[in-house]
């Protein structure tokens, strides 16, 4: 039996990975030339868009995100898959997230470093293809933690699946109460990470960069203390 007390945790920790991963996609956004990194439904309509007015820079940016998510997500499908425990929190998904925190302090170091030529299309690029690099990993990592209608890299069905219950809990057929709670603190959580985000930027970029890969460095702390395999 699953100890409500490794559960809350486990929430925490999700709670923290989507805040980071609103950070992060509002960072990409608002510095990187408005790409997302991070929510690929976007970045897909931004493709779109782009491809509709031949923006063949615009065109160039969203592909490289979507290539990066991509190539993140099967790295960290490859590293979490592996693991067959039914653990609340597998050791692998600590494993993916630590990947997932050396390529947020590679971006963050990359941005600082070249800060003052971002204009430059090959400093952009490399800083999307690591955020989104990090964010593929960041959501292979959370879809093999298995909790229905939870990701914290993009919102869509989160809120879907938020809705449904909802209507379900009016006609006594949802899940308890607290999995609605995980799902729209998940919501709000993004949302706030955004938010910071976009306060941080302008003022202090230092700080800005630094955010998330502590955060996720915390996380990866936390995990590892907490459920370390015995």
């Amino acid at each position: 039996m699953v100890e409500p007390r490794s559960i809350a945790t486990r929430n925490g920790l999700l709670l923290a990975l989507a805040f980071a991963a609103g950070y992060v996609d509002a960072l990409s956004y608002l510095g990187l030339s408005r790409v997302f990194t991070a929510n690929m439904t976007g970045n897909t309509v931004l493709l779109g868009i782009a491809l509709a007015q031949l923006d063949g820079d615009a065109i160039a940016r969203s592909s490289l995100a979507l290539a990066g998510f991509l190539t993140g997500a099967a790295a960290g499908a490859w590293i979490v898959e592996r693991d067959h425990s039914d653990s609340v929190w597998p050791w692998a998904v600590t494993l993916a997230l630590t990947l997932e925190s050396l390529l947020l302090l590679a971006f963050a170091a990359g941005w600082y470093l070249a800060h003052d030529s971002l204009a430059s299309a090959t400093t952009t690029a490399v800083l999307i293809v690591l955020s989104a690099l990090a964010m593929g990993v960041q959501s292979a990592a959370v879809s093999r933690l298995e909790i229905t209608g939870i990701s914290t890299t993009y919102l869509t069905g989160t809120l879907t699946n938020l809705a449904a219950l909802l209507m379900g809990r009016s006609r006594r057929k949802s899940k308890p109460f607290r999995y609605s709670a995980l799902l729209a603190a998940v919501w709000t959580v993004y949302i706030g990470g955004t938010v910071v985000a976009a306060v941080d930027l302008p003022r202090n970029l230092v700080l800005a960069l630094a955010l998330p890969v502590a955060l996720i460095m915390i996380v990866v702390t936390i995990a590892t203390i907490v459920f370390r395999p015995r």
